[in-house]
């Protein structure tokens, strides 16, 4: 079961939302290291403590994130910063 769940609606071409969702995996890349790799139209990411995905479809982006036990102190903080990147990128 996931610590972190978001779902947002969008209005942009599928693969305009697999080009938004690519460019928020290299943030988060940048900020706490994750590893991605697409698989159709899920891109899945992880790194030691932390896994999940993000799941594009046609009118509808969903992350899911699953915190190892050291990183579920900060999930309030993840959280924020997950839902305020959904909200920028697919507004």
């Amino acid at each position: 079961m996931a610590d972190i769940e978001a779902r947002r609606a969008h209005s942009l071409s599928l693969d305009e939302a697999r080009k938004v969702a690519q460019q928020l995996a290299d943030q988060l890349k940048d900020q706490f290291q994750l590893d991605s790799e697409w698989q159709g139209n899920t891109l899945k990411f992880n790194r030691s403590g932390v896994k999940g995905h993000v799941q594009v479809s046609e009118k509808e982006v969903a992350i899911e994130i699953s915190l190892g036990f050291m990183l579920k102190a900060f999930k309030g903080k993840i959280q924020t910063e997950v839902t305020k990147n959904l909200d920028k990128m697919f507004a």
